[in-house]
Formats: C-alpha cells, sequence, structure tokens
C-alpha cells in the first residue's frame, strides 16, 4: 500500500536511517553506508508504486510483495 512521506520517515527511522535535514517540501535521509535519501512532500498524498519501489531498492529494504 503506497505511503505518504511522513510514514516513509518513519519507517526508514526504525531502519536505523536519520533525518538530516529538512526543507520546506523535502526531507533527506542519511545512513553510514548508503547514499543519502531525498523524500519530497508531494503534497500530503501517497508516493507513486514506482517510486517506492525505488525508495526500497535505495533503502536496501526488503520487498515485501508476495
Amino acid at each position: 500500500m503506497p505511503a505518504t512521506q511522513k510514514e516513509w520517515i518513519k519507517r526508514l527511522q526504525r531502519e536505523g536511517w536519520t533525518l538530516d535535514r529538512g526543507g520546506k517540501h523535502q526531507a533527506k535521509m542519511t545512513k553510514p553506508g548508503y547514499r543519502p535519501i531525498t523524500l519530497p512532500e508531494n503534497k500530503r498524498r501517497a508516493y507513486s508504486k514506482g517510486f517506492e519501489a525505488q525508495l526500497r531498492r535505495e533503502a536496501g529494504l526488503e520487498d515485501k510483495r508476495g
């Protein structure tokens, strides 16, 4: 199920990522050994499936599809 920026920030923080800095409409997440991830706000709407797949790959998260 697609999630919003706020939900992604919480999910990445549970995985050990830290909120490095956030602008007015974006958040930057960092973790040692990984490239920083920028999360746009997207007008408080959920991200698309393709963008979420990209975020999972960049963050090194398991794809939870069966």
